[in-house]
């Protein structure tokens, strides 16, 4: 138990994710799930009978109509600036919302100002660069634990528009502006409708390139190889890495005396190992949500306490890894040409895979989201 704040929880969308972050904060000792707005009414009333809360066809009425704390938005990124900036306006005391953020900077700028302007703490993104071995790798590189940072590897083909590859370069780079950027796509960096996303028949593909940060720290992006999505983080005295971007498994390598005994060693104990990541289930037959979840929740909740900054990864962080993404692609458009930032033009429409911008129900079909969705459900039961 707790003598803090227990705060009250609107889910703006109840669906195959809504329902799984719902768990979360039904679990966490801070939070309690006291509301939902989805306009699918399958999703909607299934998530009333299992959380036994209200539910609304809008997140407009929701706000208006429940005193909510937290503001839970789990929508396809199309309607996610929407959310998050009436949940903004409606006096809500923190947003956490789902990747990406958006698919232009004008709306990223909105999102992000409608927040900090309210003193709002803002989360965005279930990602592992809020887990705590994150948190706690970036404070190493940032306080000399391997030396001056120099450079980042990133293997990443950056399809959820730098969400999870560019957002920990940036975050390793210690949050430094960025000079230029350089880059190249594995498909037509022109192949997008400006206008919409139509139905994804055109799209630029992987993104790989050059940043070049304020601080003079380099970040070479490659989706063409190793076969593994992974980072190095390569300093004076040593590297930190991992093979995986979307999960846990750090190392940290380095030498005391590089220039006449330059082995790496490996400083062991520093990070929790790599481990498998199936979808467990707990005693009830929930799928467990995750440490970086939890742990999101918790710096949510102790951010509304303090007014201090959240250490997890903010809408400013998805924005700036937007922009590096949109900057990468640009240049692949001009041939390669040094795209400097910040971009002028925040209104530049840039969309991740179609199934992220749009609603997966509606790209994959009702048999493919009734599946998907017993993934949330107890044994035994059915969705719809």
């Amino acid at each position: 138990m707790t003598d803090k704040p227990v705060y009250r929880v609107g889910l703006i969308g109840g669906g195959r994710q809504g329902t799984h972050h719902a768990r979360g904060y039904q679990l966490h000792p801070r939070t309690e799930v006291v509301a939902v707005a989805d306009t699918d009414s399958e999703n909607r009333e299934l998530f009333m009978e299992r959380f036994g809360v209200p539910g609304y066809e809008t997140y407009t009425e929701m706000l208006a109509n429940e005193d909510i704390d937290i503001s839970a938005p789990n929508l396809p990124v199309k309607a996610n600036p929407g959310a998050v900036i009436a949940s903004a306006e409606s006096g809500v005391k923190g947003v956490f919302s789902e990747k990406p953020l958006a698919g232009s900077l004008a709306d990223a700028d909105l999102m992000v100002e409608a927040c900090a302007s309210r003193g709002i703490p803002f989360a965005a993104g279930l990602v592992v660069s809020s887990h705590p071995d994150y948190v706690k790798a970036y404070k190493i590189a940032a306080e000399g634990g391997i030396g001056q940072v120099i450079r980042i590897n990133l293997y990443e083909d950056n399809k959820q528009v730098g969400t999870h590859g560019l957002n920990l370069a940036r975050k390793f780079a210690n949050k430094a502006g960025v000079d230029f950027v350089t880059g190249f796509v594995s498909n037509d960096p022109h192949g997008e409708y400006e206008e919409d996303y139509g139905q994804g028949e055109r799209w630029y593909g992987g993104l790989g390139g050059h940043i070049r940060f304020t601080n003079g720290v380099e970040c070479f992006s490659s989706y063409t190889g190793p076969d593994y999505l992974g980072l190095e983080v390569v300093g004076t005295h040593g590297v930190i890495r991992n093979i995986h971007n979307t999960g846990v498994g750090l190392r940290m390598f380095r030498t005391d005396n590089p220039k006449d005994n330059p082995e790496l060693l490996e400083v062991e104990g520093t990070f929790l190992p790599a481990t498998p990541s199936p979808r467990e289930r707990d005693e009830e037959g929930w799928r467990k949500p995750s440490q970086v979840m939890m742990a999101t929740i918790t710096a949510v909740a102790e951010a509304i306490d303090t007014g201090d900054p959240l250490e997890v990864t903010t809408g400013d962080d998805l924005r700036h890894s937007l922009e590096i993404a949109i900057a990468i692609r640009e240049s692949a458009r001009q041939d390669g040409k040094a795209v400097r930032l910040p971009i002028q033009d925040r209104g530049i429409m840039m969309y991740p895979e179609v199934w992220r911008w749009h609603y997966k129900k509606e790209v994959y079909g009702e048999e493919w989201y009734r599946e998907q969705m017993t993934e949330h459900v107890k044994p035994g039961e059915k969705y719809g």
